[in-house]
């Protein structure tokens, strides 16, 4: 990373611009302000109700909707596709007592369908992938307006890092609108990693960006240690890697399960599927043959809905 220095007289110490530049960021978004007190009993979890899934993807709907990002509202009112079918999808949401306020989608990458990403940017993954390395995609990140200033965002990404960890991912991936790169790299320390493109899924202009998770910490701690601590992410976000449970005053991770055989044991509710396609029923259709089979492998019980 190329820094700008400068050279203090003031106090005979070297001051990184960037570092500075960064701090003042962080601390005119309050990006780590606790903002729930009005909240009743917040939680971070992921989603595992039909309930839960359905308030996420109507959430979804309406914010692309109103972002000209889907042209037509869907007759059911929710937005997800056949990546939210896979066993390793994870829907994280935040939500009070009884309503979803946020949400984030996780996708691991598989053979049978890949990334999203891969739409635009598939050269550029199958150079991650020809080393080996376990792909995920951030994507479907939503908070109604009037509730973006309570920092939920920064919530949902401490616990997707958490997450990402606790699976041994190599790569979190996003496709973000250009006006959002600046953000991501100099706050997150994203690096891109495939140049700016049209994204015809959303018609929207997308570029690729990354974070290589073995040398993320050493990056956070070399970038994070040195400021003051209202402005230090690698505290933020390295205590949560390392621990589970609450993760800001009164707000708790409430799913913890244990990894077995080095896969996530997270079993997606067969109801939740059963329900996303009973109102996509055209859905298995879309599948190619390879798909439909994992899919009816994965889920056995539902195998007829994936029949060719």
């Amino acid at each position: 990373m190329n820094l700008a220095m400068k050279y203090d007289p003031g106090n005979d110490q070297t001051v990184n611009e960037d570092d500075q530049r960064r701090t003042v960021r962080i601390r005119r978004s309050q990006l780590q302000k606790d903002h729930l007190a009005e909240l009743d009993r917040p939680a971070i979890k992921m989603a595992e109700t039909i309930d839960e899934h359905r308030q996420a993807f109507t959430l979804l709907h309406d914010s692309y909707l109103k972002l000209g990002y889907i042209n037509a509202p869907r007759p059911h009112g929710m937005l997800y596709d056949h990546y939210t079918l896979l066993p390793e999808t994870a829907v994280f949401v935040a939500k009070t007592y009884l309503t979803v306020i946020s949400s984030l989608t996780m996708i691991t990458d598989t053979p049978e369908f890949g990334l999203p990403m891969d739409a635009i940017y598939r050269p550029e993954l199958d150079a991650l992938r020809k080393h080996g390395r376990r792909l995920v995609e951030m994507s479907a990140l939503v908070t109604p307006a009037n509730l973006r200033w309570r920092n939920l965002f920064m919530y949902l990404a401490r616990v997707a890092y958490w997450y990402a960890n606790y699976l041994g991912i190599d790569d979190i991936c996003i496709a973000v609108n250009p006006k959002h790169v600046r953000f991501y790299r100099n706050i997150f320390l994203f690096e891109q990693f495939g140049h700016e493109r049209h994204f015809p899924k959303v018609d929207a202009p997308a570029v690729a960006l990354h974070i290589d998770l073995h040398g993320f910490e050493a990056r956070l701690k070399d970038t994070y240690s040195r400021v003051e601590f209202d402005a230090d992410l690698y505290s933020y976000f390295e205590r949560m890697a390392h621990t589970v449970g609450e993760i800001a005053p009164g707000l708790t991770l409430v799913q913890n399960r244990p990894r077995q055989n080095g896969r996530d044991p997270f079993v997606r509710n067969l109801d939740v599927i059963d329900y996303l396609l009973r109102h996509e029923p055209d859905l298995p259709a879309r599948l190619r043959p390879a798909g439909r089979a994992f899919l009816a492998e994965q889920y056995p019980r539902l195998a007829d809905r994936f029949a060719g």
